[in-house]
């Protein structure tokens, strides 16, 4: 992709970062996330939208801020997420809040304020990144497996609603992806997730970032669909 507005929710890190940085060289890239980008010692720049995606106020600011001054988003990627793996029974009243929030709430009140805009320029993709937790059942997973379960049901009523304006919504079914969210889970063995993945492996960035690309360009009039990674399905 060159000369695109792409707006990246939760680029400050992991999947999102690599993601930034791979497309910052000939478009314009926006983070929007609480903390910027880590500094790569001198790549193309990613710009910082500062917003606290689990705060609505905050988040409708935010985005207010960020399409005054970027009226035109070609590709939105929401990618923000967070991830508790405990069982129900003693799973946190605050953790499921704020799982909901982020990983369901906040990419319904982007993809509206970001859709509108697309829909009056009768042009644009969304992309939801998700999980393949929804698919596996893995135990401890299951508010995180219900907020991208939530995530995919909301896409395909979203693509129709954007089709007939030429907006169309798709999502990436992640299998596993190197990342500070994902260390926390399987800590020192990375076999306990692995072993879920029928391809054993991690999904590798570029292939990641030429499904996304395959989407934006939409030369095949797609929506309303999921690619998984890894042999999931």
């Amino acid at each position: 992709m060159q000369g695109k507005t792409i707006l990246i929710t939760g680029a400050s890190r992991g999947l999102g970062l690599a993601l930034a940085r791979h497309w910052a060289a000939g478009n314009t890239v926006i983070n929007l996330s609480r903390t910027p980008a880590a500094d790569d010692g001198g790549g193309p720049r990613v710009e910082h939208q500062p917003c606290d995606l689990a705060d609505m106020v905050h988040t409708d600011a935010a985005l207010k801020d960020l399409l005054r001054r970027h009226p035109r988003i070609d590709l939105l990627v929401n990618n923000a997420a967070v991830l508790s793996t405990v069982p129900l029974g003693v799973m946190a009243a605050a953790d499921i809040d704020r799982m909901l929030a982020i990983n369901l709430r906040a990419p319904i009140l982007v993809s509206k304020a970001v859709f509108r805009k697309m829909v009056g320029r009768r042009s644009g993709q969304i992309v939801n990144i998700l999980s393949m937790a929804p698919r596996l059942s893995v135990v401890g997973d299951s508010v995180y497996a219900a907020s991208k379960a939530g995530l995919e049901a909301f896409s395909r009523v979203l693509n129709k609603e954007g089709h007939p304006f030429g907006v169309h919504v798709n999502n990436i079914g992640l299998s596993a992806f190197p990342s500070g969210m994902l260390d926390k889970v399987i800590g020192d063995q990375p076999g306990k997730v692995l072993d879920l993945i029928p391809h054993h492996g991690f999904a590798p960035l570029q292939e990641i970032a030429n499904a996304i690309a395959f989407f934006e360009a939409n030369r095949l009039d797609i929506g309303g669909q999921t690619l998984y990674f890894g042999g999931v399905s």
